[in-house]
């Protein structure tokens, strides 16, 4: 990119230039109703907007003089600041170009006016068009404490500030002035910041709460406020302003707290979770554990070899269970904890081997296992994941199978492409509740009062799932039977 010098500048402003005039400009560019002009620095032609000609005193018929006409009009004292911000503008010594100077208007008095500029640059980096747009802040800058904000100081930390700042109009909701950071946080473009309202970005009825609460007590502090539907999810903003009535303004600061609320809301999630396991893992830990006191101690006391085998086996029941609940909190923690290597998954051998460790441990006669599984090529991901999700749902299709119906089965469906894996398990047992479906990835939560287990087992697969970065969705009607449904990414 050629560095461009103050002389080559002073040579661009002074020689002459053609004026685009209204017939030769483009359609659309030309319904644009905006104080702006356009510099085609290649063939140095410029376009000025009617209303920016009307700000300078020219009419519609009125010629506008060429030769030196930035020169003529931009205030000598500002003239200096305004090339040399400019320039440095065009060498990308500053990212963006904001100045607030005097233009001289054809009847000779001064005009202040706020100027934003772009660029356009070519394939060599060297720029080819300008656009800058005015906004006449004349009786901004008479108001009391303009100028101080104004000043080189204050523009400084106005504008360099790493939190959001924005000066309103009390009375319209107008935006008088913001700096970057403010219409960065928004994602307001630049074409569109002349036309902006306060109500416009943070709703109606978040604009009427701080200006309510500003006429009451004069200025607002760490106002949180949830700005909703502001792209994929809610933006959260902390909200602190000074009313000036004299003045008729309100100065705002903003800052963005989404990460800090999404990390609170999180935090607070964490925290009932972990109230709720301690309460509920204490209690089913000791339950079995009362249960084979009860037993040891009947055991203990009985003459009866036949009720002391029976004794026996209760508290292997009893133990099973224990083991089981200790199997699934040692789940819980290493999914949290632990991040495997992703390795080639053999579907085929995964499912065979979810089938035969559950299916000949029930009472299964009448009971069809179906699988159909389609993996023309190799899927990558966490293998004992993978082996949680298939273990807990093939294994509850199995436990909740209904009794009453003469032809019971279970469906396996997996389909593997280089993107992705999409299993598919169904039943037609049980089924679950409608009123229960919102519930069932909850912690230590039992969908079916003949539940044996100890109301982990969806819960770890939903945890295990987000870790995969995988899809969910569920179908099931009562006495019909469910339907789990995952899309699951190949990492390959």
């Amino acid at each position: 990119m050629k560095f461009v010098e103050v002389t080559d500048l002073l040579e661009w402003l002074n020689k002459p230039t053609h004026l685009i005039r209204d017939g030769e400009y483009d359609d659309h560019q030309q319904k644009e109703k905006a104080i702006f002009w356009e510099w085609d620095l290649e063939n140095n032609r410029l376009y000025l907007s009617p209303e920016l000609r009307q700000l300078f005193g020219y009419g519609q018929d009125k010629p506008v003089p060429i030769e030196g006409f930035w020169h003529k009009h931009i205030h000598p004292e500002d003239l200096n600041k305004v090339i040399n911000h400019f320039l440095d503008f065009i060498n990308g010594l500053l990212s963006h170009y904001e100045q607030i100077f005097r233009v001289r208007s054809i009847n000779g008095s001064y005009i202040w006016v706020q100027s934003a500029a772009t660029l356009k640059r070519d394939d060599k980096g060297e720029v080819t068009w300008a656009k800058s747009y005015y906004t006449d802040v004349t009786t901004l800058k008479e108001q009391k404490g303009y100028t101080k904000l104004g000043s080189d100081k204050y523009r400084n930390l106005f504008q360099n500030s790493m939190i959001a700042m924005v000066r309103n109009d009390l009375a319209t909701g107008d935006i008088l002035e913001a700096n970057d950071k403010f219409w960065d946080l928004f994602s307001i473009s630049l074409d569109k910041r002349n036309a902006t309202k306060c109500q416009d970005i943070i709703g109606e009825k978040h604009a009427k709460l701080i200006f309510d609460l500003l006429k009451n007590e004069g200025s607002i502090d760490n106002l949180e406020l949830e700005i909703k539907d502001w792209g994929p999810t809610s933006l959260w903003i902390s909200f602190g302003a000074i009313l000036y009535e004299e003045e008729g303004v309100v100065d705002c600061i903003i800052k963005d707290i989404t990460e800090t609320k999404s990390s609170l809301i999180e935090l607070q999630k964490v925290n009932f979770e972990l109230d709720s396991f301690i309460y509920h893992s204490s209690h089913d830990l000791r339950s079995p554990l009362r249960s084979i006191l009860g037993l040891i101690d009947v055991f203990r006391l009985e003459k009866d070899e036949k009720i002391k085998l029976e004794c026996i086996s209760k508290i292997k029941s009893s133990v099973k269970r224990l083991d089981s609940l200790v199997i699934d909190l040692l789940s819980i923690s290493r999914n949290d904890r632990v991040n495997d290597p992703h390795v080639s998954i053999n579907f085929m051998v995964e499912i065979n081997s979810s089938i035969t460790s559950y299916y000949y441990t029930r009472d299964n006669e009448g009971l069809e296992i179906i699988t159909n599984i389609h993996q023309p090529v190799e899927f990558f991901s966490d293998l004992t994941r993978i082996r949680v999700i298939l273990n807990n749902l093939i294994s509850n299709a199995i436990k909740y199978r209904s009794r009453h119906k003469e032809y019971s089965y279970v469906k396996v469906d997996v389909t593997v492409d280089e993107e992705k894996a999409i299993i598919e398990i169904e039943d037609n047992g049980e089924g679950i509740e409608a009123s229960k479906m919102p519930h069932i990835f909850d912690m230590f939560y039992r969908a079916t009062e003949k539940s044996e287990g100890s109301g982990l087992g969806l819960y770890i697969v939903k945890k295990v799932a987000d870790k995969l970065n995988a899809e969910i969705k569920v179908r099931s009607e009562e006495l019909e039977g469910t339907n789990f449904k995952f899309v699951i990414p190949n990492t390959k």
